[in-house]
């Protein structure tokens, strides 16, 4: 192959692989954080997922699947929900939400002998991609064996796209301030003290890189510039 023909090929390739960046993205980032996270203990529990493009329009429901744990949840009910909203944006942390859905729960129940926890929500708010679903309940049975149990959670569960995983970590481990997160690591932000006494939080990082498709789209401009290099050599 000449290089006027490799240049042709290669940034062919680059143009395809660019486009793929957009391409439609499941559920990501879940996080489950217990508390108290000893063995045997009953627990709160604080869940939280990131809305890919499969994912948005109506939120009507939210399922967690302590399977792999034998975690048991069938004691949940809905006085057991403590927190359920829309983090807007993913810009917040821990439970902070934008929008608070409880009024539209419609339904908590749990199947497979309290190893499936499901809550039904009657659809009345969206959720958009980039948004995290936040939900807080009570009344976890952790089971008695320590150790970290990975978890399926599912952001509207009676489609597909929702789907995601999170770490219940039982006994020693994380702390139960620090979520633990399937997918990329969470970089925690710095914190400034203001003269009112309140903490101002520094959510400058360097996220971009983990964008949907961003590394994708680095990985075609490589391959534009070795086209280039080619055409004029």
């Amino acid at each position: 192959m000449n290089a006027n023909r490799l240049a042709v090929a290669l940034v062919t390739l680059a143009v395809v692989t660019g486009a793929t960046a957009g391409v439609a993205s499941a559920a990501t980032d879940g996080s489950l954080v217990p508390d108290p996270k000893g063995p045997g203990e009953t627990s709160t529990h604080l869940v939280t997922a990131t809305a890919g493009a499969d994912t948005a329009g109506s939120w009507n429901g939210f399922e967690v699947d302590y399977s792999e744990s034998g975690a048991d949840a069938s004691n949940v009910d809905q006085n057991d929900v403590a927190k359920i909203g829309i983090d807007r944006g993913d810009d917040a942390s821990g439970d902070t939400i934008d929008v608070n859905v409880s009024d539209d729960v419609d339904s908590v129940g749990a199947s497979s002998n309290g190893e499936v926890l499901t809550i039904g929500l009657g659809g009345s708010y969206d959720v958009d991609e980039g948004d995290e679903v936040v939900v807080v309940y009570e009344d976890v049975q952790h089971p008695e064996e320590a150790g970290s149990y990975v978890t399926p959670l599912d952001i509207n569960p009676q489609s597909s796209g929702g789907e995601t995983t999170a770490t219940l970590t039982v006994g020693s481990g994380t702390s139960d301030d620090t979520p633990t997160t399937e997918g990329d690591e969470q970089t925690p932000a710095s914190t400034t003290g203001d003269s009112d006494g309140t903490t101002a939080v520094d959510t400058t990082d360097d996220s971009n890189a983990n964008l949907p498709g961003f590394g994708i789209a680095v990985a075609a401009l490589a391959i534009a510039g070795a086209a280039l290099l080619a055409y004029r050599d």
